[in-house]
């Protein structure tokens, strides 16, 4: 993977007004259709029985942390992912819509076997940024509201402060972090178009699994790296 961060130059204005977060980003848990390889998108389907196992680890990472915000995709697999991994953190959580996966339209709950002798698949295949998928959401609006989101993150919580309880201190001073409880295409998007991975396809966060993103936001706009470092820095 390459990693790739927008610094900017020792004096510079923009770096004085840059704000910077650290983004915990936690793919939900394994669903049924996961399972059968059916395309969810904006359907809304439960973890499987073996959830609770699954994100064990997970709960184990999240275990004692304190973040300076706590986001969630409104569905039902981030929701119940959020409420197994980290049960105290679940009522404060923000549930918002534009963490939502992409729209597969008409292809939600099917699978490539379903849909691979259909023109216009076959197509969003080889363009997705070019093709939309029949009652979907176009990959420029997804974008859109990917991008959207992050912003509004960065500006409610540099906005509202962060203790050092929920921010993780260094060179930059206290960055705070914030936990999002998203979907995979996603985190994919969110690591694209911020430079920490070179196209879409380049990362794949396993279901439970996370990374971490510290995201700037300066007068060019939105840029990141993946981070990573112990959870026990920032745990009381």
């Amino acid at each position: 993977m390459v990693e790739r961060m927008y610094r900017f130059a020792a004096g510079d204005k923009k770096q004085k007004s840059g704000r910077t977060i650290d983004l915990v980003l936690v793919r939900h848990g394994t669903t049924s259709w996961n399972i059968a390889k059916r395309y969810v998108g904006h359907a809304d389907p439960g973890l499987a029985a073996f959830a609770s196992e699954e994100l064990m680890p997970l709960r184990k990472q999240l275990s004692g942390g304190r973040f300076a915000a706590v986001w969630s995709s409104d569905l039902r697999r981030c929701r119940e992912t959020l409420l197994l991994a980290a049960p105290k953190l679940a009522v404060s959580a923000r549930q918002d819509e534009r963490l939502r996966e992409m729209d597969f339209g008409e292809w939600d709950g099917c699978t490539y076997e379903m849909l691979k002798e259909q023109p216009v698949y076959r197509a969003w295949i080889d363009r997705p940024q070019q093709v939309t998928p029949p009652g979907g959401e176009s990959w420029n609006a997804f974008a859109a509201r990917v991008h959207e989101v992050i912003e509004t993150i960065v500006q409610q919580v540099t906005a509202e402060g962060v203790t050092a309880e929920a921010g993780v201190t260094g060179e930059q001073g206290t960055v705070p972090v914030v936990l999002v409880i998203t979907h995979g295409g996603v985190i994919r998007q969110m690591a694209s178009m911020l430079g920490a991975t070179e196209a879409f396809w380049d990362l794949s966060v396993p279901p439970g699994g996370m990374i971490t993103l510290r995201v700037q936001a300066g007068l060019e706009g939105l840029a990141g790296r993946q981070v990573s470092y112990p959870f026990s820095i920032f745990t009381r």
